[in-house]
């Protein structure tokens, strides 16, 4: 092999080198990696669930803004209807009022009418 330019010892020696790199970095920079991978997966499932959570809670508003709505809408249509009922009713009083002091006044004209007439007899 020398004859090759290829020296055994520097080639074992350059492979215990390597493997001893390898095992240094495993025991200190490996640790580190895996924890800082775990912890940003970590931090992206927390990101995640509370996305999750505000989605839900956006969803619940929602739907109780709708019904909300909903509800404020039939108590406006009830207040118009009930509104309408007593506007008729108060009409009605009016109308029979006014109809009652009309027929009161024809037949007070009637009964004028007729002490006149018998004024004149």
């Amino acid at each position: 092999m020398d004859k090759l330019g290829i020296d055994i010892k520097l080639i074992v020696v350059q492979i215990v080198n390597f493997v001893l790199l390898l095992f240094i970095l495993k025991k200190v920079l490996y640790k580190f990696i895996l924890k800082t991978i775990n912890k940003r997966r970590q931090d992206i499932q927390d990101v995640e669930n509370q996305k999750q959570k505000l989605e839900k809670a956006k969803k619940e508003f929602e739907e109780e803004k709708r019904k909300a709505l909903k509800d404020i809408q039939d108590e406006k249509n009830e207040l118009i209807k009930n509104a309408r009922r007593e506007i008729e009713e108060e009409k009605k009083k009016i109308i029979e009022k006014a109809n009652r002091e009309a027929k009161d006044i024809l037949q007070g004209t009637k009964r004028q009418i007729e002490r006149d007439r018998k004024k004149k007899n």
